[in-house]
């Protein structure tokens, strides 16, 4: 099976999330991406120069080694540079040999503590987006150096930036006290009053 159509298979599967990336591209200045658990899905590609990969999911073994510049990302990205990718088939928990401080952008989507593992590679004054599927959301919201700045909401299948209310947000349903060991342990979101999609943080130290 081609490239492309590996890609389409799981987009039709999992969703594309093309409007997310095209929000976030139109909102903050972004070049170099880190994706880590991604899967398939190089959507990010189409709209950021750089972007690295890392799974350990079989299937994206297979997928990276084809020639997916051509045949996925080429016809469809809005930049005018050379798509760069790399993939690494590996834990995120583990090393890697990209440069720390250097990514604009730190994709957490369904794949545990991202926040938490990769922040190393995330620049001062670059951007997390991040769910809360695996708790992800809640570990940023109490790790000292991310600042909480926005919020993403899915509705009627279209994406919506607001920093609204911010304050309302990360304030638990039930009484608990959320800490890193906590999280570490149930490896699921929390119930908070007051949710949203995608959860934006600045990294500030």
């Amino acid at each position: 099976m081609s490239a492309l159509k590996l890609y389409e298979k799981y987009v039709s599967k999992y969703g594309e999330r093309l409007k997310l990336f095209e929000l976030l591209a139109h909102y903050f200045e972004i070049k170099s991406a880190l994706y880590p658990g991604s899967a398939l899905h190089v959507t990010p590609s189409f709209f950021f120069p750089l972007t690295v990969y890392i799974d350990t999911y079989s299937k994206a073994k297979i997928f990276f080694k084809k020639n997916i510049i051509d045949d996925v990302i080429s016809a469809r990205k809005i930049y005018l540079e050379k798509p760069i990718v790399r993939f690494y088939p590996t834990d995120f928990r583990k090393e890697t040999n990209e440069r720390e401080n250097s990514f604009d952008l730190l994709i957490s989507l369904y794949a545990g503590f991202v926040s938490k593992y990769c922040k190393r590679y995330l620049k001062i004054g670059g951007i997390l987006i991040v769910n809360n599927s695996h708790g992800d959301a809640s570990m940023a919201s109490i790790d000292a150096d991310y600042e909480f700045i926005g919020t993403i909401h899915l509705r009627n299948r279209k994406y919506y930036f607001s920093q609204k209310n911010l304050d309302q947000y990360f304030i638990p349903k039930k009484e608990v006290i959320v800490t890193e060991e906590y999280l570490e342990k149930i490896q699921h979101g929390i119930g908070y009053k007051k949710s949203a999609s995608i959860y934006l943080f600045k990294r500030t130290n």
